[in-house]
């Protein structure tokens, strides 16, 4: 039964990375630009046997993403700023170079 479950885990796992291919070159179809911020949560934290809300704060960087086309597909790129500003949708990008 373990080497089933260890044979059927290989399997999707392979098929999942053999499924994922990524593109390099192709036209800019979208950009996308999110600010930076700032995130408050609370986090449940055991100490012994009692349990109590602790604040936390995270602080979440500004990212730059364009989106490419061409005819194996789309996928969304992060970039830098610089890059992000440089290009323009229906430019054509090649990420090899």
């Amino acid at each position: 039964m373990k080497k089933c479950l260890i044979l059927l885990m290989l399997a999707v796992m392979l098929v999942t990375l053999t499924s994922c291919k990524s593109i390099d070159y192709g036209t800019v179809i979208n950009k996308s630009f999110t600010p930076a911020y700032v995130e408050h949560y609370i986090r449940p934290m055991r100490i012994g046997k009692t349990t109590i809300c602790m604040p936390y704060t995270r602080h979440v960087s500004a990212s730059w993403s364009i989106h490419v086309e061409n005819e194996e597909g789309r996928e969304w790129w992060s970039v830098s700023e610089n890059y992000y500003n440089s290009v323009e949708i229906g430019d054509t990008v090649d990420r090899r170079k």
